[in-house]
């Protein structure tokens, strides 16, 4: 009883400590990717830094677990199902952010908990655990105060421009490829193996997307030339956020489930702000401090929900 007690309990501190690490990782993402855009465009970057990101994979695998992981341990069929998803992710996201503007947006990604939850469901056929619904309520309130308090009078407010619809798919999509990595592989299979294998499965996908997206004309030639600033910024998006950020994200999954990272998922803009306060003197609003408040109060009575089942 004490082992399993224990256990338990290890798990809910090593996975909460890996959610955290991806929400901060994704929230210092943010600043970086939108002074990114100014040198690369957002179809051929993703590619970029999951190629940067799967050469620190690679190596981070080949110096623990050899060259032995790098044989695939599911069908390749599977493996390119999952890699889709990771894929898809990124271009909808992209593209849901090319036609949307930025308040609609930060509304649509405040309902991801249900989007996951849904998905979640869809696949997993899992019911929705103890304290979910307050969480999610509280971290979606939470997103809203802040998204609604931070406009400005004469900014763009709530304006549907077709693009809505794709930011909630790339949420189903990363649902997905979350709940596929801790299904499909078997249990043996460590996290950073899952995480290097379909990221270099889904650089081939990327880079598909943007020979289409070249050849029609929605972006042009890349950029061969970029600023050392540009180079920099991208190798830290790529090494923190890429290749850190999905590793701890993937193992917190496996301790702890989808569900309780999708309400992490919300604290994202949370560290976008601090992180833009530190290194670009950004200066939050009240309702950016009061919206991210709430956040945090949601993720922690879900993370409350389950010291009390560990405990009980």
């Amino acid at each position: 009883m004490t082992a399993r007690l224990s256990g338990a309990s290890g798990n809910l501190i090593a996975g909460s400590l890996c959610y955290l690490n991806s929400s901060f990782v994704w929230g210092l993402n943010i600043p970086l990717t939108a002074s990114l855009f100014a040198s690369f465009d957002p179809f051929i970057l993703a590619p970029l830094r999951l190629g940067i990101a799967s050469v620190i994979l690679a190596s981070a695998m080949l110096l623990t677990l050899g060259y032995a992981a790098f044989r695939l341990p599911i069908s390749s069929g599977r493996l390119l199902v999952m890699s889709g998803c990771l894929s898809s992710f990124f271009v909808f996201y992209n593209l849901g952010l090319l036609y949307t503007n930025t308040i609609t947006a930060a509304a649509i990604m405040a309902g991801s908990p249900v989007y996951s939850a849904l998905t979640n469901r869809w696949l997993t056929g899992a019911q929705l655990e103890r304290g979910f619904g307050g969480a999610a309520l509280l971290t979606m309130a939470g997103a809203a105060i802040a998204v609604f308090g931070s406009s400005q009078p004469g900014e763009s407010s709530i304006q549907l421009q077709g693009g809505e619809i794709l930011i909630v798919a790339s949420f189903v999509g990363w649902t997905a490829y979350s709940v596929l990595a801790q299904r499909w592989f078997p249990v043996e299979v460590p996290q950073l193996q899952r995480t290097l294998l379909t990221s270099l499965a889904a650089i081939v996908w990327l880079t598909l997307f943007w020979g289409l997206a070249r050849l029609a004309g929605i972006v042009g030639a890349p950029n061969l030339e970029p600023s050392h600033e540009a180079l920099r910024n991208l190798f830290m998006t790529a090494v923190l956020s890429t290749a850190l950020g999905a590793l701890t994200w993937n193992i917190g999954v496996a301790r702890l489930g989808i569900q309780a990272g999708v309400m992490w998922q919300n604290t994202v803009p949370v560290f976008a702000v601090l992180v833009s306060m530190i290194g670009f003197d950004l200066q939050p609003t009240r309702e950016q401090w009061i919206g991210g408040t709430v956040v945090m109060v949601g993720v922690l009575y879900m993370q409350w929900h389950r010291f009390r089942e560990v405990r009980g």
